[in-house]
């Protein structure tokens, strides 16, 4: 049975981020990862991915109160204005997945 390189092929689709910490943050982090009973790795993949989920979800949704939701709702109802120029430039670029460089992937 021919032998291979597992830790070659488990890492074939995987790319590398590089940073520097301060050696506190570092221990904290250590501590945190034995505490878990995770490696060094997995523990810092796992912190950085639900962060980001964290922060995605923020920027994904908005959150109204009650007035905020029925002002928003009145401006709907009873606004017979067109959209300004500006307005549209906007909706334009977002369509377009765009905004002030930031380049978004849409599902269409």
């Amino acid at each position: 049975m021919p032998v291979t390189n597992t830790k070659k092929t488990a890492t074939r689709n995987k790319v590398r981020i590089n940073f520097r910490l301060d050696p506190k943050i570092k221990a904290r982090v250590v501590r945190a990862a034995a505490i878990t009973g995770q490696c060094l790795t997995d523990f810092a993949v796992s912190a950085i991915n639900e962060k980001a989920s964290e922060v995605l979800e923020r920027h994904d949704n908005i959150s109204l109160d009650s007035r905020e939701y029925n002002f928003f709702l009145d401006v709907l109802e009873n606004n017979s204005q067109a959209p300004s120029r500006r307005s549209r430039a906007v909706a334009k670029r977002y369509c377009r997945g765009r905004r002030k460089g930031v380049r978004y992937h849409l599902d269409n």
